[in-house]
This record gives C-alpha cells, sequence and structure tokens, in this order.
C-alpha cells in the first residue's frame, strides 16, 4: 500500500512492516523534522572552515583532511539513520523504529493513553515543527517523547482523532507551509519578478535604439562620427557634403526665416586648374582687389627705421 498522497503517512520501512498485524491500519508514520540534523551539518561546516584556512596558509595537514572526511560521513549517518527511524500509530497502538544496527520497536496501547501534550517554541513555529508527549496510565511508559516532529498540529488532531475514535474526516486541519518557508519562497518569486522584470526593460531599450552604424563601422552617437564628419572650417571631409552656411539657411529657410544662401560651386566641384604658362597674381595694390595696407616693421627686425604706432585723433 503506498501512502504518498498523505503527508503524515509516509510509507513503511521493511522493519515497521514486520511489526504490523493482519488487519492492522495505519493511521500516522512520520519522521523527523530535518532540522534534528543541525549539529553533523554544523560540524561538517566547522571542518570545512578550518580546511579553507589551512589551505590559505598553503598547507594541507592530513588529520583536517581525516576531520572533514569523517564529519561527512556522520553527516550521511545520520540522515540514513532518520529516514529509518519513525513514529507509527494504527488503529490499535502507537509504536516507535528506532536503530539501524541495534533495533528497538517500543510500542503502547490506544486504551493506555490518558494524556498528551504538544509543545511548540518560537523557532519551531518558525521552521514548523515540535513535541508530541504522551502519558499513559503505567509508570513505565515505552513511548512518551517525541521531539522534532513534523507538522506538530496536524499529527496532534489525528492522533487525538485516533485515541477518541472520532472521524478523522471532520479533525483534520488543512496543511500550511511553515512561515519560513512561506517567507523563503515569497523572496525567491520577488527575486525572479525582479530579474525578468529587468531583462525586459534591458530588452526594450535594445530594441527601441538599435545599434545603426555607418559606412566606416562606427556608431552614429559615437565621438568618432562627430570629429569626423565636422572640420573647423565648416565644410565636411567630402565635397558632396553642404557646408555650415548652407546647413543653417536650410534650417532657416524651415523655420520660415530668410531663404537659403545657394552653395558655391567652388566649394563643392573645386576651382579649375591655372592654365600653364600663366603667371600667379601678384598681391599689392595693383593685384589685391582692395587697398594694400603695409605690413609695420617688427620691433624685432633688423632695420634702421622706428616703428610709429599711429594714434587716434588728438583730443587738444
Amino acid at each position: 500500500m503506498t501512502y504518498g498522497d498523505d503527508p503524515l503517512v509516509a510509507d513503511p520501512t521493511k522493519d515497521l512492516g514486520k511489526t504490523l498485524t493482519e488487519g492492522e491500519h495505519l493511521v500516522l508514520n512520520i519522521h523527523q523534522h530535518p532540522v534534528v540534523l543541525w549539529k553533523p551539518v554544523a560540524l561538517l561546516l566547522a571542518a570545512l572552515t578550518v580546511l579553507g584556512i589551512m589551505l590559505s596558509g598553503d598547507r594541507l595537514p592530513f588529520l583536517v583532511v581525516l576531520l572533514v572526511f569523517a564529519a561527512g560521513l556522520n553527516l550521511l549517518w545520520q540522515i540514513y539513520e532518520r529516514n529509518h527511524n519513525s513514529f507509527a500509530a494504527t488503529d490499535r497502538r502507537v509504536l516507535r523504529v528506532e536503530g539501524v544496527i541495534n533495533k528497538s520497536f517500543p510500542m503502547m496501547r490506544l486504551q493506555k493513553i490518558t494524556d498528551m501534550r504538544l509543545d511548540q517554541p518560537l523557532l519551531g513555529r518558525l521552521l514548523g515543527y515540535g513535541t508530541l508527549t504522551i502519558e499513559s496510565a503505567g509508570q513505565d511508559q515505552a513511548v512518551r517523547e517525541l521531539r522534532y516532529t513534523p507538522h506538530p498540529t496536524q499529527a496532534y488532531r489525528r492522533l487525538n482523532a485516533v485515541i477518541l475514535g472520532e472521524d478523522r474526516a471532520s479533525t483534520e486541519e488543512p496543511f500550511r507551509r511553515p512561515p519560513a518557508a512561506r517567507a523563503a519562497a515569497a523572496v525567491g518569486r520577488g527575486a525572479r519578478r525582479l530579474v525578468a522584470g529587468t531583462a525586459r526593460v534591458a530588452a526594450r531599450s535594445s530594441s527601441a535604439a538599435p545599434d545603426r552604424r555607418t559606412k566606416s563601422g562606427h556608431a552614429v552617437n559615437s565621438p568618432v562620427v562627430h570629429t569626423s564628419r565636422h572640420s573647423y572650417f565648416g565644410a565636411g571631409d567630402t565635397p558632396s557634403q553642404p557646408d555650415t552656411g548652407e546647413r543653417r539657411g536650410r534650417r532657416s529657410s524651415a523655420a520660415g526665416g530668410m531663404p537659403p544662401r545657394p552653395a558655391d560651386p567652388s566649394r563643392s566641384a573645386g576651382m579649375p586648374p591655372r592654365p600653364a604658362g600663366v603667371p600667379r597674381p601678384a598681391r599689392g595694390p595693383a593685384g589685391a582687389s582692395g587697398p594694400h595696407t603695409p605690413q609695420r616693421p617688427h620691433r624685432g627686425d633688423d632695420t634702421d627705421e622706428i616703428p610709429i604706432t599711429p594714434r587716434g585723433p588728438s583730443r587738444e
């Protein structure tokens, strides 16, 4: 028979199956809460800490390695023993299965149980475990204290129903995870939602601003493109790119202002080459288009003339 659907009735072990009589129905079979393993887990963590300290100092003593190995074996043995030991209740009696090598099967009939108490500390309420105490009329009690009982409230109510002969369906309480497990699940859901939201925001930003690149391979917003396209003289590197004045004229005409200035063909197409044999025009009063302004000698030049700086009209 499989009891996998009921959290309070685990599959009976081979030793427990041997103790059940014909026609006896199993109503409760629970193992201790995993928190019972806190001692071997703490011992293993301490051994690993010592091993890490030794490895940081470039030392690996054989005694520390042996300690870590022994702590790991102890933890595995405690886990196996926890899964083997159990507390069970049938429609006739309550019993315990204890020991792997030295086995023990204490038992008590339901008619001998007089009192029962449930103790659940604060940590037990957070993690979901408690202690069941069973009292009987005799002085020597085979089954008395059940420590680290999982689902303590549900186990207490079911055992009461079995002792009093009541219907279990009317006394069952819905199973709920302990507060610590619910808090951990809520934190995990929040972390998953945060990661998913961050991924969606990153996907939207990447789709809204694609990585467009020019022919040279630079990104559009890269400073290399701006410095290579524009020069200090207002024109681009290529003759086909309009100069600054033409671009300003286009913007002003688009805004409703003055019409744009026509582009200078000499800037886009270049000046025609000078014919061979034609001398370069002299620069001076005769060849210049404007009045010739003689250059003033500098103070450091080797000349006998004294530079005269023109002054404005006298105020006298």
